[in-house]
């Protein structure tokens, strides 16, 4: 450390400035003065001192190298014999900072040491703390009767594909030793592609007729429902709304109410084929609302399908939970949606958004379009309080 030094050759010569201690202190550091002393300080060691006196830290803080400057002067003293005699008296001011930390090369040796002695932990098989969770498994957009990707053939394999793939899937992780106490099965829109009014080919372009969609549909959900109901004690089935599920579209537009839709009758159907068939089972069948809300494993869920959803995603999540928690008194801690076709999960913090894939064959027009397409699959993952995301094991199958 250097020191500049200001010597006063005169008695009394002490500047004014240095008369009185004071500091001023910034964010980053500051500076003081010492004011008048009666003996020199111990540069190396008696800055702590000069800190604490301010209220300052010197774990905190430290002198900042070359900003240090003294002054020194004579001044009179009358002595106990009562003659008068000159003494030195010392002032000094510095500029200060706060530490910044560092890592030093003994530090780094004894990481390093830590790191070669550290081996993998051997993973057993009952990997989680016995919370219940529910097995959530998507269907998205599945738009059955269109003709891109192979059409109806090639989206009925990959439903029945879906299914045994999900079937294993919950086996599998029952195995893990995950407390797995019900499934839900979920209809996220679009199960249908319709006939006409979404776009302006679709009725040139859609291979079976609405009667045969629906019909085709309801077979294939049956399926799915009756693998899925007997591996937990519970199997919840619920879905949404979606656009190409509009009925009486008149000039692209639909002619009657929200809840004259596809997505509804679906499960309509389906409950009363299968509700007193499977013990189980539990429904919640939306009628004009656009987003169905469910507490799964203590995990509230709001399942939307998307086409209502203006501007950025941000926006309309946090003002539909608003929503949500004034008509049922508790936010989403996850939503759900789907209609554009391709995986998005985003941790909002106060929730977490998990966008569905599609299992329709795509999208020629997108694709030309935007030079951009995704691949077909269903999202499944965990929902309860086993996780601190209140989700897991998020698999596309």
């Amino acid at each position: 450390m250097s020191l500049k030094s200001e010597i006063g050759d005169m008695a009394g010569s002490e500047p004014a400035k240095d008369r009185q201690a004071w500091a001023e202190v910034t964010p980053d550091g500051g500076e003081l003065s010492t004011g008048t002393l009666n003996a020199p300080l111990a540069l190396e060691t008696d800055w702590s001192s000069v800190l604490i006196g301010f209220g300052l830290d010197p774990n905190v803080f430290q002198i900042v190298d070359d900003t240090v400057r003294m002054s020194k002067w004579q001044s009179s003293k009358r002595l106990e014999n009562g003659d008068r005699d000159l003494i030195w008296l010392y002032s000094y001011k510095a500029r200060f900072k706060r530490k910044t930390a560092s890592v030093t090369d003994l530090d780094i040796e004894t990481l390093r040491n830590r790191i070669a002695k550290w081996k993998p932990a051997t993973p057993t098989t009952k990997q989680n703390s016995g919370i219940p969770c529910t097995f959530v498994f998507n269907w998205a957009d599945l738009q059955l009767g269109k003709s891109a990707g192979g059409g109806v053939e090639a989206t009925v394999a990959r439903m029945t594909a879906s299914i045994e793939a999900g079937v294993k899937r919950i086996k599998e992780l029952q195995r893990s030793g995950h407390n797995i106490e019900g499934i839900a099965f979920t209809n996220m829109g679009d199960p249908f592609e319709g006939c006409d009014g979404n776009y302006a080919s679709q009725l040139f372009t859609v291979e079976l007729t609405q009667r045969q969609q629906i019909l085709l549909g309801i077979d294939l959900f049956a399926k799915a429902i009756i693998a899925l109901a007997p591996l937990t004690p519970k199997l919840d089935v619920l879905g949404v709304l979606c656009n190409h599920g509009e009925w009486m579209r008149r000039g692209g537009k639909q002619a009657t109410s929200d809840s004259d839709n596809s997505g509804g009758f679906l499960l309509d159907a389906l409950y009363r084929i299968l509700d007193d068939k499977i013990p189980n089972i539990h429904w919640t069948i939306p009628h004009d609302e656009m987003v169905t809300t469910k507490v799964l494993s203590d995990v509230k869920i709001a399942f939307a399908h998307g086409h209502k959803i203006t501007g950025k995603k941000v926006d309309w999540f946090n003002a539909q939970s608003i929503k949500i928690l004034r008509e049922e008194g508790r936010e989403p801690d996850l939503w759900v949606t789907a209609h554009f076709h391709h995986l998005e999960i985003v941790d909002h913090g106060a929730y977490t958004s998990l966008q569905c894939p599609s299992l329709d064959g795509g999208s020629k027009w997108f694709a030309d379009a935007k030079g951009v397409w995704s691949t077909a699959g269903v999202l499944t993952f965990l929902a309860g309080r086993h996780d601190i995301r209140n989700y897991s094991d998020i698999s596309v199958i």
